[in-house]
């Protein structure tokens, strides 16, 4: 009977705690020196029997949950995000580092001022002498031009050769009679220059690292000391806007960030009632709900009472 399996349920105790320092990579940008760590928060999961329902319930840091649903394929990316692509966008946008667009010429109109100089694989640089950072903007600011006037382009063709040139938009057919180049463009982000990210992977799984590693990349590129001697711990995912998203099993998670001895426990603002009962200033490590990896951020800027 210890072992009879109960249906859609789990139990959820304390995992290791895993130190960022040993997953994460940032090329050229070393680590500021100090004596604090940031330590990522796991979780065990074992499928529930009797057995381990009853010890869920005498242990303080375990809990029988029901198991999560299973998520449909076309679903998985939202919440699944292997390669970290979501976190590399949101530390390079805090950063302030924007990957490079290239706008690329494909094609021409029949009607496009610029045939015979201009090729298609040609890349337009800036138009007006506004950088292109986007492909909609070539329209943009062919229509700010004041009418009849030549509007200065810079090109480079595919070899490497830059080239200017200065061309009067007409009226091309299919914008209602709105001036333009008549340029049909593709835009792609270069990601060359970008620092490079390399995650090690392989202590935890999902995204719910996303917080802790956040702080530690930003830290390298910002050239922060952010831990200022603190053991930081938390757990949270990321969405495109770098706000937190909800994560499960904060309660082992605390337990995990105790036996670390961290300082600091982070944790998404909607996720709090998961932790009711606990003094959030007077518990050790204090926990600290946030909704962004901004606000956490600007949080450990703040100064030390």
């Amino acid at each position: 009977m210890a072992w009879l399996p109960i249906p859609n349920h789990t139990v959820l105790l304390p995992g290791p705690a895993v130190v960022t320092a040993d997953q994460v990579d940032v090329e050229d940008h070393p680590r500021p020196m100090d004596p604090g760590e940031y330590f990522i928060t796991t979780v065990y999961q074992r499928p529930a029997t009797t057995w381990w329902a009853l010890r869920a319930l005498l242990q303080s840091d375990w809990s029988l949950v029901p198991s999560a649903p299973e998520r449909p394929r076309s679903q998985t990316n939202l919440y699944e995000d292997a390669e970290h692509e979501i976190l590399r966008r949101v530390v390079y946008h805090i950063c302030g580092i924007e990957p490079t667009v290239v706008v690329t010429i494909l094609d021409l109109t029949p009607d496009s001022p610029l045939r015979g100089k201009v090729d298609p694989g040609d890349r337009v640089f800036s138009v007006a002498g506004v950088p292109l950072r986007m492909v909609r903007q070539v329209r943009e600011i062919v229509q700010s031009q004041p009418p009849q006037d030549a509007v200065p382009l810079k090109l480079v063709k595919p070899d490497g050769r830059v080239y200017g040139l200065e061309v009067v938009p007409k009226p091309i057919r299919g914008l209602n009679g709105e001036r333009g180049l008549g340029l049909l463009l593709s835009g792609h982000e270069e990601s060359e220059n970008l620092p490079k990210i390399r995650f090690h992977s392989g202590s935890y799984e999902g995204n719910s690292s996303d917080l802790i590693l956040g702080l530690d990349i930003c830290e390298r590129l910002l050239n922060l000391d952010l831990r200022r001697g603190r053991r930081v711990a938390g757990s949270g995912g990321l969405d495109l806007e770098g706000n937190l998203t909800s994560v499960r099993g904060l309660r082992q998670k605390f337990s995990c960030a105790r036996q670390a001895k961290a300082d600091l426990f982070f944790v998404p603002a909607e996720d709090v009632a998961q932790l009711q009962g606990l003094d959030f200033n007077a518990s050790h490590p204090r926990i600290v709900p946030i909704h962004s990896l901004s606000e956490a951020i600007y949080w450990l800027q703040r100064p030390k009472p």
